[in-house]
């Protein structure tokens, strides 16, 4: 640990974890004011799908750039600009409540969503020890859940005392105050940035082809695919289903649906801590996979009749698997990546598991709808996950290649 204090990290972690957090708010919010927005925007609730795609779509584009970014002006000043364009995505949505203007501020938000996790790739890896990386960036990534429940907190009571648009444009303070006080951090965490590097659509394809080139990140990439799609298909219908299917109230779901994300945040510490210890990230990464399907096969059987405590550990379960990846997923980027290209390796597996975010719940949407109903629509992420943990441990040599 006197290894770790003895760098800039306890300054970094905490910074990074932070800009994760409310960068990852502005993404959430739409989910939570979904109901009570569509009223005004002429729209139907179930339309923050559409919201949703355009803010990964577009989150899978700025990724790709965020490596020149962050070579030619820094982290710090990075992620100030990403603060700066999720924060005016949001008050743009709250001030004209129009479909099409909200789909810009999609757009925008989507701009602050995509670099957040090469930049804190970038900065995390140039500050640690290899050893700690997991542990370090799975601290780093208990800002996402933390964003969202952020967003669950904050907006509800917002609304309540006066409208979404009013609760949108509230929050979009808190970014904004966070591009100021990174000003005071900037000088001695940017000194690594390059004014002269050039950004070029070549960028793009760099980032692509590092991830592409070379076989153990290839390999990490379609296991994160794999993950991040089973992840949003789950998050997207569980209250739904839970709601829908089963009769529950929506308050009881709610309930659920915040276990699963708390229980996400002890959960990336706890793996992160395992990870490169007690097992490689690489073969920890297959297991949890595992894990994951079978809690996803837990679920399925649910009824009313389960008692909470069974109900609550499923819920667990469903978390500290399907929500604890990322992070061991980002370490094993950044550890494998090729010299200086950290943040285009990081964004380049972004982009693949991005796909993952934006096909999984249409995918499981129309399982559900046309397919036969949940109980396939779960057993096809299910093994979705077993075969990523599964392709996981068969091609653990390729964790050894660095």
């Amino acid at each position: 640990m006197r290894e770790l204090l003895n760098t800039k990290i306890p300054i970094v972690l905490p910074t990074m974890v932070v800009v994760q957090a409310f960068g990852t708010m502005c993404s959430y919010a739409a989910a939570v004011v979904a109901v009570q927005a569509s009223a005004d925007l002429g729209v139907k609730s179930s339309n923050i799908g559409i919201f949703t795609a355009v803010v990964y779509v577009v989150a899978m584009l700025s990724g790709l750039v965020a490596g020149g970014l962050l070579a030619r002006y820094g982290v710090i000043r990075t992620s100030q600009m990403v603060l700066l364009a999720g924060g005016l995505g949001l008050c743009l949505a709250g001030s004209v409540p129009w479909w099409p203007v909200t789909l810009v501020a999609a757009a925008m938000i989507g701009m602050s969503t995509g670099p957040l996790n090469p930049a804190g790739s970038r900065i995390l890896a140039r500050h640690s020890p290899p050893r700690w990386q997991p542990l370090v960036f799975s601290i780093k990534q208990t800002g996402t859940p933390m964003g969202g429940m952020l967003a669950g907190l904050l907006l509800p009571p917002l609304m309540g005392l006066y409208d979404w648009r009013i609760a949108v444009i509230s929050i979009a303070a808190i970014p904004l105050l966070m591009v100021w006080a990174l000003q005071f951090v900037r000088s001695g965490l940017d000194d690594d940035r390059d004014p002269g590097f050039r950004i070029s659509l070549s960028g793009v394809a760099d980032a692509l082809r590092v991830v592409v080139t070379n076989k153990a990140l290839t390999t990490l990439a379609v296991a994160g695919l794999l993950y991040t799609f089973v992840q949003m298909a789950l998050l997207s219908f569980i209250v739904i289903y839970l709601v829908e299917v089963n009769g529950l109230s929506s308050a009881f779901s709610g309930l659920v649906f915040a276990i699963i994300h708390a229980s996400a945040i002890p959960a990336r510490i706890f793996w992160g801590a395992v990870a490169g210890r007690l097992l490689s990230t690489w073969v920890l990464l297959g297991l949890v996979g595992i894990m994951m399907s079978g809690s996803i096969i837990a679920i399925s059987f649910f009824t009313p009749d389960w008692p909470f405590w069974l109900t609550g550990l499923v819920a667990v379960l469903l978390g500290v698997s399907t929500n604890g990846v990322l992070g061991l997923l980002l370490s094993e980027f950044a550890r494998l990546a090729p010299p200086n290209k950290v943040g285009e390796a990081a964004g380049g597996g972004q982009f693949f598991m991005f796909i993952g975010i934006v096909t999984g719940p249409p995918v499981f949407g129309a399982i559900v709808e046309f397919g036969g109903g949940y109980e396939p629509a779960f057993y096809l992420i299910a093994a979705a996950s077993l075969a990523a943990g599964i392709y996981l441990l068969l091609t653990r040599r390729q964790g050894l290649s660095v």
